[in-house]
């Protein structure tokens, strides 16, 4: 099991290393207000976010009149037994490529699309999230702070939140 364990580490490093290399679009225009804001993106990953809070986030949005999007990543080769509409999307292992970077067609979408703000709601700093905001082409890009991942993001907010939805709360408390 420890050989796995590193060769997994490995994996990852690279991986990230990978994304850093990245170069993300020049972005001339200042930073949208929160209050002006039409499209929000959400990333999570599905085991760290019960429905009930996902719905909440939606709801929050929803309530000041802006279009909400998600990409859940669900940590499974198959996902034939979740069904996206047209505000929830999802991937999963078979997005990844070898490094845990997220490709494909289901996730170009998401990431292709203009988001004013794109929320990260990582909590341990993992490439599949990660990737999705590195490669986003949301106006702001929002995410926990890691050093490790210091790319990946236009604004990062130190929090000490270990669940998904005190995360949210901690990130809108600074976009406000």
């Amino acid at each position: 099991m420890y050989i796995f364990e590193a060769l997994t580490k490995i994996q990852r490093n690279i991986g990230r290393r990978i994304l850093s290399k990245t170069t993300q679009s020049n972005k001339f225009e200042r930073l949208t207000k929160f209050k002006v804001a039409r499209k929000i993106g959400v990333v999570y990953n599905t085991q760290d976010m019960p429905k009930k809070h996902l719905h909440k986030i939606i709801h929050h949005f929803e309530s000041e009149g802006k279009s909400v999007f998600t990409m859940g990543f669900v940590n499974e080769k198959d996902i034939s037994g979740l069904l996206p509409n047209y505000k929830e999307s999802y991937f999963c292992k078979t997005d990844l490529n070898f490094w845990k970077i997220p490709l494909g067609d289901r996730i170009s979408k998401f990431i292709h699309e203009d988001f004013d703000f794109l929320i990260n709601l990582d909590l341990i700093g993992d490439n599949e999230l990660q990737g999705i905001s590195t490669f986003s082409k949301a106006k702001t890009r929002i995410g926990k702070y890691f050093d490790e991942y210091l790319f990946a993001h236009d604004l990062m907010v130190k929090s000490g939140s270990n669940e998904v939805y005190s995360l949210f709360i901690d990130i809108i408390r600074h976009i406000k």
